[in-house]
């Protein structure tokens, strides 16, 4: 077994949740209790997209209270799915490259009941999460961001138990740091710069047969995420088939530059920019926004957003969850210490 120190990103985020009394962490709570049905693990697990009923999310392991926080994981996996396996044979002139599924590695003891109840799976991904009142600690992954925590927890609040009123808005927002607020009120604002690539998905496609031509299936690559939101509202919604740009999204080499400019230069205006980028843009990369200032300076999205770094403690690369949780609460801790984030006043989300 390998223990090692890994260093890791974590992010900060504040629930804002409207028409609710409640904070996120007594949500969760009643939301995971043990009176709950969805206190069991598959009754509270989201089918991501209703046309691919393989691909789901849900909560998976959790603390209702460690420290006097509420921690969790996030898991995402596609049922049925298989990775590719290399056999490393040292007399072999070329390594045999094979595909594993969950299938294959099923304990043969089980007989088909029980193999039905206690099924595996591949995991695609993990994302850890720490909850205090309405006050977030986020480890993200490449594949599960702080955009699929927020869908996931507004379907499991709203959807699924009705914790949330249908006039409710659900999001976790940004907090822009106070050295950045202090900035803001010094020197004005001249513009704000979104730079974000253009994402994109394959979509199988057949054409119908005629008596001349056969069917025939093909692929079609159709434009997604933040970037693709932004040219919709820019340029309008059929902007992709107008501009016939399918060639060059196979090679996602399409991409978005915004820039709003400010001509007011009072403290409020820079101030509420500030607000509007923690909230709007609280999905796109840090490294995708960027503000520029009169007189000269810039700052990136990692220099105006919260977030730190830890380092955690982990065995063959899986995480240490007690180590990871222990150094969540902590640093949430410190920045609240720090005055960094004002934990005294009512939680923004309260309406």
């Amino acid at each position: 077994m390998r223990n090692e120190k890994k260093r890791k990103s974590i992010h900060y985020k504040l629930a804002s949740i409207t028409d609710q009394s409640l904070t996120l962490q007594e949500l969760l709570t009643i939301a995971l209790s043990e009176d709950q049905e969805t206190h069991t693990a598959s009754k509270r697990m989201e089918q991501i997209n209703p046309d691919d009923e393989a691909a789901s999310r849900l909560i998976n392991r959790f603390k209702l209270k460690h420290q006097g926080m509420l921690f969790g994981q996030l898991v995402r996996f596609e049922a049925g799915r298989s990775q590719v396996l290399m056999t490393l044979d040292l007399d072999a002139e070329s390594y045999s490259v094979d595909t594993i599924t969950s299938d294959s590695v099923l304990n043969d003891n089980q007989d088909e009941k029980e193999r039905d109840r206690r099924r595996r799976e591949f995991i695609d991904s993990i994302l850890y999460f720490g909850v205090l009142d309405n006050h977030l600690v986020v480890m993200q992954s490449q594949a599960l961001t702080t955009r699929e925590l927020e869908a996931h927890l507004a379907w499991l609040l709203a959807e699924r138990l009705e914790l949330l009123g249908r006039g409710s808005v659900f999001m976790l927002i940004d907090k822009i740091t106070e050295e950045v607020r202090e900035r803001v009120v010094k020197t004005p604002v001249k513009s704000v710069n979104i730079g974000t690539p253009v994402e994109t998905k394959d979509e199988q496609t057949e054409t119908k047969a005629t008596p001349e031509i056969p069917s025939a299936r093909g692929v079609k690559y159709i434009p997604s995420g933040q970037g693709a939101d932004i040219l919709a509202a820019a340029l309008g919604k059929d902007w992709f088939n107008e501009l016939k740009l399918e060639d060059s999204l196979d090679e996602a080499n399409l991409q978005v530059q915004l820039k709003v400019t400010y001509l007011r230069k009072t403290s409020e205006t820079g101030q509420k920019m500030l607000d509007d980028i923690a909230s709007t843009l609280r999905h796109i990369d840090s490294d995708d926004v960027s503000v520029d200032f009169h007189g000269g300076g810039k700052l990136v999205g990692n220099e105006i957003r919260l977030n730190g770094h830890i380092n955690v403690m982990t065995t063959n690369g899986i995480v240490d969850e007690n180590d990871l949780f222990h150094q969540m609460h902590n640093w949430l801790v410190g920045r609240i210490e720090d005055h960094e984030i004002d934990h005294a006043d009512p939680p923004e989300s309260q309406g």
